[in-house]
């Protein structure tokens, strides 16, 4: 079927188009999809795939233009992190965390930022948002130390921000900061990542036994990125940091969901023709494919993640032009993203579990594709920024007229 895609722009010298990048992600499938079980068995996506994933370019889309990066915005990660998703589960959600992460990064002070990419274009970053860390201020900055868990694709990353609650400040509400450090800086739990889906991703537990100093430049509130306040919006120039991560950031994480479920339905349309109905009645068999129970499966499976996809695009492309342009967003238009985010994962989820439940027992051996599948989107479908009723709450709450309350 035809979908939105992408907000019109010309393409710049040195910016591939996202056709083109596109094209890329797609010439890798078979490749992510021979690997994949490596990629599980290994618990992370290896050095070599992301070498080659950083050759390709696949992980500037939100990277900031003055430092190599490309700008595309969340609708066009989206439709990344789909096609990689399609190959290999754990190495799309790498990907668009590779992608969301450098997006994010534009909210820190440029100080920050020439930290990260002034010498070294390709840095990759990733962090940990939940304030399971310690802090205490210091001259010109703060002291942070504690372990922070789910850290995706640490082992890949150059640079990591970890999560602590700000000393408290009379007069002024608890607030969370975010601290960007370099990989240097902290350990990596290599036991601490061993779950039933989405093992790939290396989600491992970051710690620092000892305080590390974080200057005041490499900190950010929690607080100014829910209200669009980052110092990065200061920046001359900065686009990135006018996306609103709280409100559009899980479009990245729903992406590689929606791809699973794509290639558990290609997978199970050609499983289907070649598998024979199993019956105790004489007769020729015949294959699954020809039964109406499994067509109304494949059938159901698709227009569910059709309907997913075309619905994020058609908000999101509208809403990111209204951002380049230089609006804010009001908060219905933003819940409305938070809303098809919320459907998409659970289009995403229902679509796999159907087709899983319809393939049969043979379906369960490790070396069917579907099976992964089945467990990495559930597994992933679990992220706190994915949590369907919770979104759909907050949709009711504006139905009735109340205050929203919730990420958006």
């Amino acid at each position: 079927m035809t979908l939105v895609t992408s907000v019109v722009e010309p393409v710049e010298t040195g910016r591939p188009a996202i056709e083109e990048l596109l094209e890329r992600a797609r010439a890798f499938r078979p490749m992510l999809m021979d690997r994949a079980a490596a990629t599980e068995a290994d618990g992370r996506v290896s050095a070599e795939v992301t070498r080659m994933m950083i050759d390709a370019g696949l992980y500037r889309l939100g990277q900031p233009r003055r430092f190599g990066g490309y700008e595309y915005g969340p609708s066009d990660i989206l439709r990344l992190g789909f096609e990689l998703g399609r190959g290999c589960g754990s190495t799309g959600w790498c990907a668009m965390l590779a992608n969301v992460n450098g997006w994010l990064a534009a909210y820190w002070p440029l100080a920050a930022q020439e930290e990260i990419w002034g010498d070294n274009p390709d840095h990759l970053v990733t962090g940990t948002f939940v304030p399971t860390g310690r802090c205490e201020a210091s001259e010109e900055g703060y002291r942070v130390w504690g372990r922070w868990p789910f850290a995706s694709n640490c082992d890949n990353s150059d640079w990591l921000f970890v999560s602590a609650m700000l000393p408290e400040v009379a007069g002024e509400a608890p607030s969370v900061g975010w601290f960007m450090v370099p990989r240097a800086d902290l350990g990596i739990d290599h036991d601490s990542w061993r779950v039933a889906g989405m093992q790939g991703t290396g989600s491992k537990t970051l710690f620092a036994d000892d305080p590390i100093f974080v200057p005041g430049h490499r900190v950010i509130r929690f607080a100014d990125v829910e209200q669009g306040t980052t110092p990065g919006r200061d920046v001359s120039g900065n686009l990135m940091a006018r996306f609103n991560f709280a409100t559009m950031g899980a479009v990245t994480l729903v992406a590689p969901l929606l791809g699973m479920a794509q290639s558990a339905l290609d997978w199970y349309a050609q499983a289907m023709r070649a598998k024979m109905k199993a019956s105790l009645k004489p007769g020729a068999p015949i294959s699954v494919a020809q039964s109406p129970q499994a067509q109304a499966r494949a059938g159901e499976a698709q227009v569910r993640i059709d309907a997913a996809r075309t619905l994020l695009l058609a908000d999101l492309v509208p809403l990111e032009a209204r951002v380049r342009a230089g609006e804010d967003l009001a908060v219905a238009d933003r819940i409305r993203i938070r809303r098809d985010i919320g459907f998409a994962t659970r289009a995403a989820v229902e679509a796999v579990n159907l087709l899983f439940e319809g393939a049969g027992a043979s379906s369960a051996a490790l070396d069917t594709p579907i099976q992964r599948h089945w467990r990495d989107v559930n597994a992933a479908a679990r992220h706190a920024s994915l949590d369907t009723q919770a979104i759909y709450a907050l949709v009711g709450q504006l139905c009735f007229g109340l205050d929203p309350k919730g990420q958006f």
